[in-house]
């Protein structure tokens, strides 16, 4: 399967939450050498090389959507975990 999912609970105000998970995602753009785009209401979308996504912040909860292309479905287990990880140490 070439998709992920990932949602996680946040105790944070919206826009604390929306300034985090960019943050966040600026962190992994370098690590996987991903574009990212936000609209700074809680809608934040990224793209790389056999990856694409969007990340949407609400008040409660941050959800995770992306879909990897043919040869970064191999790396699925290793993305999620470093997804999820930074996603403890940002909204726990």
């Amino acid at each position: 399967m070439n998709k992920i999912q990932i949602s996680h609970y946040h105790n944070e105000k919206k826009g604390s939450a929306c300034d985090k998970a960019e943050q966040m995602l600026n962190d992994l753009a370098n690590d996987y050498s991903l574009d990212i785009e936000s609209d700074g209401s809680g809608y934040i979308t990224f793209s790389g090389s056999g990856i694409t996504g969007t990340v949407t912040i609400d008040h409660e909860e941050i959800s995770i959507s992306a879909k990897l292309g043919f040869l970064m479905v191999a790396m699925k287990p290793i993305i999620s975990s470093h997804i999820e990880d930074r996603l403890k140490q940002n909204f726990s």
